[in-house]
């Protein structure tokens, strides 16, 4: 028995395949050298795509590029604007308005513990996604067109498209820990991705809102 648990645990980080993975050859030339970074990119993508599939890829390139990457950035950093260019409040009611808009994050354990216990119609997860995107659509659009003029008013709308937010890196989370569960071999595999969509989203909406909201009001 304690051989069969030490051939588990041996299994179970098992490492990646050699034939998904590219080494530079032993007299690498120059060109070797610079096409590592493309050569090793194409050897990850496969790598993913092989154990995961290109459907469960472009799914989290929505979730965590599109939303958690460019959407939520766009929120957080809009939110300095917003106070200043729009509700004209000061800094501390700039703050707690931040702090009320980011308390979606902090019941993450709850909706989880929900969704697991009270699925909708038969599903654990995608009900909830869609109604938290109808959710955070709804406050967007209200942020972005209502006449708000206090700064409760635009937390509660900003906590709405937080909720968005959390709901779907929450389940997405449980999904792809699910996946990785089920093939150990593959390491990073996926956080490697997700955090890399996470990254480019966030520095494109970067480069986006700073300009805008020095140029238009933030609405």
């Amino acid at each position: 028995m304690v051989a069969e648990a030490c051939d588990a645990k041996e299994a179970y980080y098992d490492p990646v395949d050699k034939d998904e993975e590219y080494e530079l050859p032993l007299n690498a030339s120059f060109t070797d050298y610079l096409f590592h970074p493309y050569m090793s990119f194409e050897g990850y993508m496969r790598r993913f795509f092989n154990n995961f599939g290109w459907r469960f890829a472009i799914q989290i390139s929505v979730m965590y590029m599109l939303v958690k990457g460019i959407m939520h950035a766009t929120i957080h950093m809009t939110q300095l604007p917003f106070c200043k260019k729009t509700l004209h409040v000061d800094g501390s009611d700039c703050q707690t308005m931040g702090a009320i808009a980011a308390t979606p994050w902090a019941i993450k354990g709850i909706l989880g513990v929900l969704s697991d216990t009270v699925p909708i119609m038969g599903y654990h997860k995608s009900g909830y996604i869609f109604i938290a995107a109808g959710i955070g659509t709804l406050a967007i659009l209200a942020l972005a067109v209502l006449p708000i003029e206090s700064a409760s008013v635009a937390a509660i709308f900003f906590a709405a498209a937080n909720f968005e937010t959390s709901v779907g890196d929450l389940l997405h989370e449980g999904k792809y820990a699910e996946l990785m569960q089920s093939k150990p071999k593959t390491g990073s595999t996926m956080v490697t991705y997700v955090w890399g969509n996470i990254k480019v989203g966030s520095v494109i909406a970067a480069c986006v809102v700073g300009p805008v909201a020095d140029a238009y009001n933030p609405k």
